[in-house]
């Protein structure tokens, strides 16, 4: 993330910005000018851990739940994904017959000190910008699927299968950032499942689709009996343009 940029970089970063605004005056640079001196000037400031909580990205709607029609590519997300459910409901339910075994990549018990490893598991299909082996090998179509939506997929964001085991809670949370919007598809929901952002509760639906922007605390919950699986993406705030999509995805994987 953005603190492990040391000040020397982030200072040259900056005076490159500037250059790059004579050549793209239109789109938004000031922006990402902004977020970066505000994040530059607490870094300095913060001398004790040389980190920042927050980078907030200004002048971007920042708002706790979207809508599909709120713009063009979260309906293209919506319906590619609502399109594709039949294919990636029975990926997943072929993967749970074969009994292959698959290690997840997240560990939920550094995440979450309260929970077991066995209680949250990640099955990541997209890892570091590219798509993992896993993916490719046991979800090929729901892989080829994320293929159509690639342009909007955040830079090192996560795209995976996330299975929550019954009578899990996860506490109220919240990312340091505001560039990215989350999309959950809905693969099996019981009853007494849950997802609060911002203070609002909303109940995902197998086969329906749910944005929002987990820079606002949020929590979940399953008080039912059985898993509950979605399939997560982390998307592009879709407000920001190309040329801020190319900056982000530089300091996000520095």
């Amino acid at each position: 993330m953005l603190n492990k940029l040391n000040y020397a970089k982030m200072i040259f970063f900056l005076l490159l910005i500037k250059l790059i605004t004579i050549f793209y005056r239109k789109d938004n640079i000031h922006r990402f000018q902004k977020a970066m001196m505000s994040f530059i000037i607490g870094f300095k400031s913060n001398k004790t851990s040389q980190k920042l909580k927050d980078f907030l990205y200004p002048e971007i709607t920042h708002k706790a739940w979207y809508e599909p029609d709120d713009y063009d590519v979260l309906q293209l997300v919506n319906y590619t994904l609502i399109k594709g459910f039949e294919d990636i409901e029975n990926e997943w339910l072929n993967h749970l017959s074969s009994n292959q075994k698959v290690v997840s990549l997240l560990s939920a018990s550094e995440a979450y000190s309260h929970l077991k490893d066995e209680d949250w598991q990640g099955y990541q299909l997209r890892f570091g910008g590219k798509f993992t082996q896993t993916g490719l090998a046991l979800f090929p179509k729901t892989v080829k699927i994320l293929h159509k939506l690639e342009p909007f997929l955040y830079a090192n964001g996560l795209v995976e299968l996330i299975v929550m085991k019954p009578s899990v809670y996860i506490p109220p949370h919240k990312d340091d950032m505001n560039t990215s919007l989350t999309c959950h598809l809905g693969i099996k929901l019981p009853e007494n499942c849950g997802l609060k952002v911002g203070g609002e509760t909303r109940n995902l639906k197998k086969g329906n689709i749910l944005f929002f922007d987990n820079s606002f605390e949020h929590e979940a919950w399953n008080y039912s009996q059985e898993e509950r699986v979605i399939l997560l993406l982390e998307l592009y705030h879709p407000e920001l343009t190309n040329i801020e999509k190319i900056l982000l995805q530089f300091i996000l994987t520095v």
